[in-house]
């Protein structure tokens, strides 16, 4: 053997020592409260951003049918055929409800249809004389062009219904005061993002919590890595005082549009002063310091227009009266 072959098994022997020393570790919660962390990763609107990766891409691609639309119309027929009755009567009145105008045209341009199987001495409603059809005989008016009826839209808002939350004793376990995260079995990859997502998600609650680093692996005299989460800055409200109530309202909605959903978020309109010197004020509470600094800008830029319209609006009072050009 030559002695390049020798040194490279050395190095290879020693090489898979090293990576067999490797620590490898879990990241685990160690809060004040377990039950309120548990209610806590129980709540999707803690989830923020995060709860889209939780969906399962089998129900969105039944619910929302294929991506292309030319496949649409088939997977519609084909979805048809796979349901009993009673999910039928749930796709028709998911239909009714969602596209009611297309339903109509439906029942008026297939009514004679519907008489002839009725005239064959079979009884029942017009839905009933649709369930009997295979999917590739449905009325065009029914489940519409390139299944347009059939499947709903796929919105922001029509995805959040299906979007989901990490389940205990699958993606956590509770243990000994702490709340473990396998990485393994972790939505969140790499650990890096999955520490991310748990601090949006104890944040938004208002949980008060330490990170832990658990050692993977047969060694159980590992002393867990407490990561110590830093104190909260108490961050104070953000206030606008405006002239009226249409205009605080305003300003309310444009924020929480900036903001997004964030569900500690509070937005209250107080009156300020009385009679015609009363003012508006709106203040913002629940929001972090980065999410305050999000807003001023929002908040500002509102301020400055109004001026600009009051300035213009007053200068052209001045311009009616004669009083400049």
């Amino acid at each position: 053997m030559k002695l390049t072959d020798i040194l490279r098994e050395i190095e290879d022997e020693q090489g898979g020592e090293q990576k067999a020393n490797r620590t490898q570790y879990d990241i685990a919660i160690q809060p004040e409260s377990i039950d309120d962390t548990l209610k806590a990763l129980n709540d999707i609107k803690n989830y923020g951003i995060y709860a889209q990766n939780m969906r399962d891409s089998k129900v969105i691609a039944k619910v929302f049918g294929p991506s292309i639309p030319a496949q649409k119309a088939g997977a519609a027929w084909k979805d048809w055929d796979s349901r009993s009755d009673l999910e039928k009567d749930n796709k028709i009145a998911d239909i009714k409800n969602r596209a009611p105008e297309a339903w109509d045209e439906t029942v008026e341009k297939n009514q004679s249809k519907f008489e002839a199987w009725r005239a064959e001495d079979n009884e029942g409603e017009f839905e009933d004389w649709l369930k009997t059809l295979p999917g590739k005989s449905l009325p065009l008016e029914f489940y519409g062009k390139y299944g347009k009826n059939y499947f709903p839209m796929k919105t922001p808002d029509n995805l959040k219904k299906y979007a989901g939350k990490m389940e205990q004793d699958i993606h956590y376990v509770v243990d000994n005061g702490m709340i473990l995260f396998p990485q393994e079995k972790s939505p969140f990859n790499p650990k890096a993002y999955l520490k991310k997502v748990l601090k949006t998600i104890m944040d938004n609650a208002n949980v008060s919590f330490n990170f832990i680093d658990i050692a993977k692996g047969e060694d159980e005299e590992q002393t867990p890595q407490v990561t110590v989460q830093p104190e909260k800055a108490t961050v104070p409200p953000l206030s606008t005082t405006v002239n009226t109530a249409d205009q605080a309202d305003k300003l309310r909605k444009q924020l929480q549009a900036r903001l997004g959903e964030v569900p500690t978020a509070k937005f209250e309109i107080e009156p300020v002063g009385t009679g015609t010197d009363r003012q508006y004020k709106l203040i913002v509470t629940g929001i972090s310091a980065d999410q305050r600094a999000k807003l001023q800008p929002v908040a500002f830029d509102f301020k400055q227009k109004l001026k600009e319209e009051m300035d213009w609006e007053q200068r052209q009072m001045l311009v009616r009266a004669g009083i400049i050009k």
